[in-house]
């Protein structure tokens, strides 16, 4: 078999695909004349309508979406606000109190004193808070007055401090 045969038959087969794709193709155009054209139309305008109720309805869900999302993201940046400045509350709280242990330990280690007694004295003054508390409260209810945790430092700390004066 030489070359130009070979090619001869390739293509021979070639046109066979092109007559077997030619033959489909004129079934389909004759269906499409035969009638099926106004299904086919019919059929299409009734996909593009369910498309277009499809997409107003996507665009109304996704603009109240996106207005609560901006609300929530509103209201989330607000409580960062809120809690970052909560944070530097603390934090100064908690170096105001460090401060005062740093002195109180340094005014007990002046006057050698015993911590115990230290302990004790505390034990008693919260002690002697919380029978004013109960003084102050109605039968069976809540406490008139709450006493935050900065207001019993800094009474501690007061009544320490008074101490230290007194014994220095």
């Amino acid at each position: 078999m030489t070359v130009a045969t070979a090619i001869n038959f390739a293509l021979v087969l070639l046109c066979l695909c092109v007559m077997v794709q030619a033959i489909r193709m004129d079934r389909r155009i004759r269906a499409l004349r035969d009638g099926h054209l106004d299904q086919a139309v019919e059929k299409l305008d009734n996909a593009t309508q369910q498309a277009r109720i499809v997409l107003a309805d996507l665009k109304r869900v996704l603009s109240s979406d996106v207005a609560a999302q901006g609300e929530i993201l509103l209201a989330a940046r607000e409580l960062r606000d809120e809690l970052s400045v909560m944070v530097g509350v603390g934090n100064s709280v908690a170096e105001r109190i460090v401060d005062a242990a740093d002195k109180a330990r340094a005014a007990e280690a002046g006057a050698r004193r015993r911590p115990a007694r230290w302990r004790e004295e505390a034990d008693a003054a919260l002690r002697a808070d919380e029978a004013v508390r109960r003084e102050s409260s109605p039968a069976g209810g809540e406490p008139a007055a709450k006493r935050d945790l900065s207001s019993i430092v800094l009474d501690l700390t007061a009544a320490r401090g008074s101490r230290g004066s007194a014994v220095a």
